[in-house]
């Protein structure tokens, strides 16, 4: 199998509860499986320690990159600086609020040419609230509908082939959840190619998933109306 070369990007806000183990747990996988990599964290405007924290994991790990952000953006736009920051073969979008885990990084490395993007689906979606299922379900029925997509998980962990983004292919517009999406409808449409597995979802140990909240539901909503009808 190909050597794999990967940037593993992890957008942190108000994550100084579990941010260090999501980083133990990716340093810990990648290395034991021989591989070639960084992990970039982007601190998106984080209120409580969750700079400070970062910063002292990295004095001793060449493989680690830091951007701290002033201000809130949100998770797409920390997951675009990620992407800009980026320098080896794959990218590769791993939430702090669900650690790499060995299962999960096997199957992406068993994936990890297979396609141009590689698309994980949830087996199911777990620590989800009644509210949280109903979200979730128009989301994806939203983005189907208007944009003729056929996956069956459009707001999971992904990689990319860095190729879909070289010479401006794909241009991330959205900083919002809907951000996700994006990539896949402009990859989809540029003529990138898709592979799809399942995987298993890890529970959110703390805190509130920013997803949730009544503002991220508005905010997504009108990035997925203002890219269908105006953008």
């Amino acid at each position: 199998m190909k050597p794999i070369s990967v940037s593993v990007i992890v957008p942190a806000y108000n994550e100084e509860a579990i941010i260090k183990n999501a980083l133990d747990a990716a340093y810990t996988i990648l290395q034991t499986a021989g591989t070639d990599f960084e992990v970039i964290v982007v601190n998106d405007g984080s209120t409580d320690q969750t700079g400070a924290i970062i910063n002292d994991y990295f004095k001793d790990k060449p493989q680690g990159i830091v951007c701290h952000k002033a201000v809130n953006q949100g998770f797409g736009g920390a997951i675009r600086t990620g992407i800009e920051m980026a320098s080896k073969e794959l990218i590769f979008c791993v939430p702090a609020d669900s650690p790499l885990t060995t299962d999960l990084w096997d199957i992406f490395s068993r994936h990890a040419y297979d396609a141009d993007v590689m698309v994980s689906y949830r087996k199911e979606k777990v620590g989800y609230s009644l509210m949280r299922h109903i979200n979730s379900y128009v989301f994806h029925f939203l983005i189907s509908a208007l944009f003729n997509m056929r996956l069956r998980d459009y707001n999971w962990i992904h990689m990319y082939n860095r190729k879909i983004f070289d010479e401006g292919k794909i241009k991330i517009e959205y900083d919002g959840i809907f951000m996700l999406s994006e990539i896949l409808i402009k990859a989809r449409n540029a003529g990138f190619t898709f592979v799809e597995f399942e995987v298993e979802q890890t529970e959110r140990l703390t805190g509130i998933a920013t997803a949730s909240k009544f503002s991220a539901v508005v905010r997504t909503l009108g990035e997925i109306l203002h890219y269908r009808f105006i953008g």
